[in-house]
């Protein structure tokens, strides 16, 4: 077999590889859909309109648009020139969800944290540091894909041949962002504010809120992060055709936990009115419950 052959044996081998990768997202995200599309009915769909339930609409459906993409992506007989720019495209569906969902955990941090001035402030201005350098990057990247067109009839007809692989740095931001947003949400809290809030708890539901705010922060950031690390890696060692590896299954894992963040607490919210609790614990209920069960309808605390 000649070096052409290899060459072509190859591609073909890590499309049927990514193609496996992205089918499993896409499986997992929809049946992540389905088995929680009760609860999302009885919390979401019938609540009053506020910014969390719009955040939560779009971060929850904009990944079907995302999963047509990558379907679509895979039709035979695309020219070099679509199959980039559905590339492109990809890419930026891929950024507007991870923000959107990133949007939803930092809500969930400036409420956990009672709304204070200085995350107020600051919360926005890591956002900002973030996204603007991630926007840099994606950009730099998909300007930088450059396609081939497979000589097979009836095949996905091209692929990603050449790649910047500053893509990698999209992840680094990404994991730089989701440690501060978590050290302030979870190590902190658990350090200053646990003990308090646990023996100020005398309802029933009381601490189990917190409990629920504490177990999806740490379990979450946990995911995240090894779901960035296992991007970098792949993005800095393996072919440029195999940098979107994981891109789609990072995307839809975003979506879900983003949306079980506010599902989660409004199902425990939900229980505390059921049994007839006098308030959630102190702030942290005060705030977490206006953001994601009543709404952001009321004042911010000072």
């Amino acid at each position: 077999m000649d070096a052409e052959s290899r060459a072509l044996v190859q591609v073909l081998q890590h499309t049927q590889i990514i193609n496996y990768f992205n089918m499993s997202a896409i499986v997992l995200y929809v049946f992540d859909y389905l088995s929680s599309l009760d609860q999302e009915v009885g919390l979401i769909w019938g609540s009053d309109w506020t910014v969390t339930k719009f955040l939560y609409l779009v971060t929850r459906y904009l990944p079907f648009i995302d999963m047509g993409l990558v379907l679509y992506d895979n039709r035979p007989n695309m020219t070099p020139e679509t199959c980039v720019f559905v590339s492109r495209l990809n890419g930026w569906m891929f950024t507007a969800g991870i923000v959107l969902a990133e949007v939803i955990f930092s809500l969930r941090t400036w409420a956990v944290w009672n709304r204070p001035r200085f995350l107020t402030v600051g919360m926005p201005v890591l956002f900002l540091a973030s996204l603007i350098p991630a926007f840099v990057i994606m950009s730099m990247f998909l300007r930088s894909l450059q396609s081939q067109v497979l000589p097979l009839p009836n095949f996905k007809s091209c692929f990603i041949s050449a790649a910047n692989p500053i893509y990698r740095w999209e992840f680094v931001i990404l994991m730089i962002y989701e440690a501060g947003e978590y050290h302030y949400s979870m190590l902190l809290l658990m350090v200053v504010k646990s003990y308090q809030q646990f023996r100020e708890a005398r309802e029933i539901g009381s601490s189990q809120l917190l409990h629920v705010v504490l177990k999806d922060g740490i379990i979450y950031y946990l995911y995240l992060s090894v779901l960035n690390i296992t991007n970098v890696i792949v993005v800095s060692r393996l072919e440029p055709d195999l940098v979107g590896l994981f891109a789609v299954l990072e995307r839809v894992i975003h979506a879900m936990l983003a949306c079980r963040v506010v599902t989660n607490i409004r199902a425990q919210m939900k229980k505390q009115v059921i049994h007839g609790s006098k308030g959630p614990i102190g702030d942290l209920g005060s705030s977490v419950g206006e953001l994601t069960f009543d709404g952001m309808h009321t004042s911010q605390h000072q």
